[in-house]
């Protein structure tokens, strides 16, 4: 198990620990905010390099998904250590899936464990939240 914290610099920690199917899985807890980018990427990245085949980033802990959350698994799943090997993330809060809905990432990442009501909608094209039931709104019985 890695723990990787830096002696309270950031509101989140990342630890290292092997996963049920051969991965290894990179735990996340606490708050991702954009002031913390650097760091957060430095973090997914070591995680990277000690992963064999596929990295798992276990968002369910994380109480605060900005910026630095976004722009953290889009740097690694684009980063050329990236190539031939696999980056999975587990997202179980609307925290998570909410940002990652709206930026498209859904769609882009290899996303598990999301609750049923974030999965994107199979048009791409289409609203990403059902309409509204407010005035004017047809009322089903």
């Amino acid at each position: 198990m890695t723990v990787h914290d830096h002696a309270h610099d950031v509101p989140y920690t990342v630890t290292t620990h092997p996963g049920g199917d051969g991965d290894l899985v990179a735990a996340v807890t606490g708050v991702l905010d954009s002031a913390y980018d650097p760091a957060l990427q430095h973090d997914l990245l070591t995680a990277l390099r000690e992963a064999a085949d596929v990295l798992t980033v276990d968002l369910s802990d994380v109480h605060f998904f900005g910026s630095a959350g976004v722009t953290a698994l889009v740097w690694l799943s684009q980063h050329p250590e990236a190539a031939g090997k696999r980056v999975r993330v587990v997202a179980t809060s609307r925290i998570v899936t909410g940002p990652l809905e709206l930026t498209g990432l859904l769609q882009q990442l290899d996303v598990s464990g999301m609750p049923v009501h974030a999965v994107p909608p199979e048009d791409r094209t289409g609203p990403a939240v059902p309409p509204s039931n407010g005035p004017g709104a047809p009322v089903s019985d």
